[in-house]
């Protein structure tokens, strides 16, 4: 993916956001590319209160371990508290559902939302503990819709390789043994 392309889909997803109903008062980005998408979209929202969540998805075996515990919110907490999670490309969901229930763990009283650049095709509509899911655009990165299904809904083709990312270094991050 380009850095154009991912000015293309920021507009987007932010244009989804602003339009919904409930206004989000903190952006909790999910680390490590959900602290670009979330930086990115804090300032175009102008929003100050983070909250960032770090988890990590291993494979071989396949396992998700918290890095980053939900930090305290040092300022008083917004009224309503319609947090943002954000990350770069959301599959089965389950890092942000794991991030969703840390947040409210810690944050009883908050509402969470998800905002990704794009959403696998195939993958869950909805997601436990979450709200609503803001996306950009969808990918064919299972390999799942047929040729019908790609032209009629614009399906991004191919891996996404986010432009700070090095392919080779998230192939080998895939492979690697926990």
């Amino acid at each position: 993916m380009t850095w154009e392309e991912v000015d293309e889909l920021i507009e987007i997803l932010l244009s989804k956001i602003e339009s919904h109903k409930e206004k989000i008062t903190v952006v909790a980005p999910l680390l490590r590319t959900g602290g670009i998408i979330g930086g990115i979209l804090s300032i175009k929202m102008r929003l100050q209160t983070m909250l960032p969540v770090q988890f990590k998805y291993s494979y071989n075996p396949t396992k998700i371990n918290q890095i980053l515990a939900v930090p305290d919110i040092l300022t008083s907490i917004p009224e309503p508290m319609n947090v943002l999670l954000c990350e770069g490309n959301t599959s089965t969901g389950r890092i942000a559902i794991n991030a969703a229930k840390v947040i409210k763990e810690k944050y009883p009283q908050a509402k969470i939302f998800l905002a990704t650049l794009v959403k696998v095709y195939g993958c869950p509509e909805t997601l436990s503990g979450i709200e609503h899911v803001f996306y950009a655009r969808m990918t064919d990165e299972h390999f799942k819709a047929t040729a019908e299904e790609k032209a009629k809904l614009n399906l991004r083709e191919g891996v996404t390789i986010f432009p700070w990312e090095n392919a080779g270094d998230e192939i080998s991050d895939m492979n690697a043994t926990s």
